[in-house]
C-alpha cells in the first residue's frame, strides 16, 4: 500500500514540476508593433519658462484646512495668462470650492467626452527642512540640468503638460475627436480633496459619464522591479481606500505627584500597541494578479516560474512581499499611527489625549470593515474610536477593465513614445482625486507619462523635488500624441 502511495505522491510531484514549466515557458513577452508617428514640435523654451514659472506660486494645502484661495486664484490667474489660446477658446468653470473645469469641445459633441485631470495644490514645505532643499522649494530655479521645486513632480507637471498640449493643438486649429474635460483641484493635498468631490458632483448632475478618465499615479519607472531591465510603464487601475480615525481618552488631569496607575497618555499608547501587535490579515488583490501576470514575461527564469504559477506559489510570494515596507502595501490595509497628542505641561497629569492613525485599504475591505475591527482590537471602553476628517475617508476603488478604449488607447501612446517599455497594471497604495470619479465611469486610470527611477520616488512629498526640463517636454509631447490618439 504504501508503495502505491508513494508512487501517486512521485507522479502528482511531477505533474505539478510539469505544470509549472509548461506555464513558465509559455508565458513570453508580447511582440508589440510600435507604429511610428510624426514629430511633436513644441515651442520648447517656452513651455520650459511657463512651467517655471507656475512653480513659484506657492499653492500649499494645509491637512485638514481649507485651499489657499489667494495662491489658488492666483495659480488660475496665472493658467489663464500663460495659454491664450486656451483662455480663448476654451470655456472656464471656477467652482464654488475653487476648483477648475475647462471644456474643449469634440468633433462628436455627443460622444461621452474624456476628463484629463490634475491637481494645482502641493504639500508643504516645512520651515525645519527648508536648510535641506539645494534650492528654495518655490525657486523653480534651472540648475543642475533640472527645474527645482515643489509641484515639479506633484503634480503641477501633470496640469502644466496638459494645458501646454492642448495649448499647441489649439495653435494648430486641432480639435479633438470627442469632447474633453480639463478637470483641476484644488485642496487634493489637504486630506479632503472637496474641490474633486464637487466636480463629480458637478458632472454627475449634468448626467455626465466619461468614456475614460486619466489622472496621476503611475509613471514610466526604472529600476524598482528587481530582474527587469526595461522601463515599466505603470498604469494604476485601482487605488486603495483611505481611513483616518482617531483614538481618544480622557483622564482625570491633577497634579503628577499622585498618578494614577495609568494616565490618559498611557491608556492611549497600550491601544496603540495593540493595534501595532495586530495588523491586518493579508491577501492577493486581483488587481495586483494582473500586475505580475503583466511583469512575469520580462523577469528571470526562476522569479517568471513564482509569478506563471501563483495558484501555487501565492502564499510564498505573499509572505515575502508583506513584509517589505515598498511593497506591503499590496497585500493587506496597512496601519500607520501618525499624529499623537496629549499633556500640556511636565507635572500635570493630561485631562485627555488623542492620536490619529491612517488606514490604506486594501480591496475587499471597506471603512465599515476597519472600524469594526480596530474597535475590537482596542477592546478598552474608555478608549473612543472615530472616524477623522469623515470628507477624506473612501473605499477602495474599483478595478478598471484592461479591455476598454482609454486603457488601449493609453497603451497605444506608451508604446509609441516608450517602445522598449512593459505595460503594467497597478494598484496604487496611495489616494488621487481619480478615486472620486469612479461613481461616474468604470474606466479611470492613473498615469503620468513621466521617466523616473527610485530616486524620483523619494522626492514625491519629500525634498529637493525637481524634474529634468526634457523629460517634462516628452511628457507634453505624450500629451499631444494622447490627445490626438482619443477616438
Amino acid at each position: 500500500m504504501w508503495k502505491r502511495a508513494i508512487k501517486v505522491s512521485f507522479l502528482l510531484v511531477v505533474a505539478l514540476a510539469a505544470a509549472v514549466v509548461v506555464r513558465t515557458v509559455r508565458l513570453q513577452p508580447a511582440t508589440v508593433q510600435v507604429p511610428s508617428v510624426a514629430p511633436v514640435v513644441l515651442d520648447d523654451a517656452g513651455a520650459v519658462q511657463r512651467f517655471v514659472g507656475a512653480i513659484q506660486i506657492p499653492t500649499e494645502s494645509l491637512y485638514g484646512q481649507p485651499p489657499n484661495a489667494e495662491a489658488i486664484g492666483k495659480f488660475r490667474d496665472y493658467l489663464q495668462s500663460s495659454f491664450p489660446h486656451v483662455a480663448a477658446q476654451l470655456p472656464r468653470e471656477v467652482l464654488k470650492d475653487g476648483a477648475v473645469i475647462y471644456t474643449w469641445k469634440g468633433r462628436d459633441e455627443a460622444a461621452a467626452p474624456v476628463v484629463l485631470m490634475g491637481h494645482m495644490d502641493v504639500v508643504p514645505v516645512p520651515a525645519e527642512v527648508l536648510p535641506e532643499w539645494k534650492h528654495p522649494p518655490y525657486s523653480g530655479v534651472l540648475a543642475d540640468g533640472f527645474i527645482w521645486g515643489r509641484g515639479t513632480i506633484d503634480d503641477k507637471i501633470h496640469v502644466l503638460s496638459l494645458l501646454e498640449a492642448a495649448e499647441t493643438l489649439l495653435g494648430t486649429g486641432f480639435t479633438p475627436a470627442r469632447t474633453i474635460l480639463f478637470c483641476f483641484g484644488d485642496d487634493e493635498e489637504n486630506g479632503g480633496s472637496y474641490g474633486a468631490q464637487e466636480i463629480v458632483a458637478e458632472l454627475k448632475a449634468r448626467g455626465v459619464h466619461p468614456e475614460f478618465v486619466l489622472d496621476e499615479g503611475g509613471a514610466v519607472v526604472s529600476g524598482i522591479v528587481p530582474g527587469v531591465s526595461q522601463p515599466l510603464a505603470i498604469i494604476g487601475t485601482a487605488e486603495k481606500g483611505y481611513l483616518d480615525l482617531s483614538l481618544s481618552t480622557v483622564g482625570a488631569g491633577g497634579h503628577s505627584s499622585e498618578p494614577p496607575q495609568h494616565t490618559a497618555i498611557g491608556v492611549l499608547a497600550a491601544a496603540l500597541v495593540k493595534l501595532e501587535a495586530h495588523p491586518f490579515p493579508t491577501s492577493l488583490p486581483a488587481v495586483v494578479r494582473e500586475q505580475y501576470a503583466a511583469i512575469a514575461p520580462y523577469l528571470p527564469v526562476t522569479q517568471r516560474a513564482v509569478l506563471a504559477n501563483l495558484w501555487l506559489f501565492a502564499p510564498l510570494v505573499v509572505k515575502q512581499g508583506v513584509n517589505d515596507p515598498r511593497t506591503g502595501g499590496n497585500f493587506r490595509t496597512t496601519t500607520a499611527e501618525t499624529m499623537v497628542n496629549g499633556g500640556f505641561k511636565d507635572n500635570a497629569l493630561p485631562p485627555s489625549a488623542k492620536a490619529i492613525v491612517n488606514f490604506r485599504i486594501l480591496p475587499g475591505e471597506t471603512i465599515e470593515s476597519v472600524v469594526k475591527r480596530v474597535r475590537a482590537i482596542v477592546d478598552d471602553p474608555t478608549v473612543t474610536v472615530a472616524i477623522d476628517n469623515p470628507g477624506a475617508a473612501r473605499d477602495p476603488s474599483p478595478a478598471s477593465p484592461l479591455d476598454g478604449a482609454g486603457y488601449e488607447t493609453l497603451v497605444t501612446t506608451i508604446h509609441e513614445f516608450f517602445p522598449t517599455a512593459a505595460v503594467s497594471p497597478y494598484l496604487v497604495n496611495a489616494g488621487t482625486d481619480a478615486g472620486f470619479y469612479t461613481s461616474l465611469t468604470p474606466n479611470v486610470y492613473r498615469f503620468l507619462a513621466l521617466e523616473a527611477d527610485p530616486s524620483v520616488l523619494t522626492m514625491i512629498h519629500g525634498l529637493n523635488e525637481r524634474v529634468a526640463p526634457e523629460k517634462y517636454l516628452k511628457t507634453v509631447r505624450f500629451t499631444v500624441q494622447l490627445i490626438e490618439n482619443i477616438r
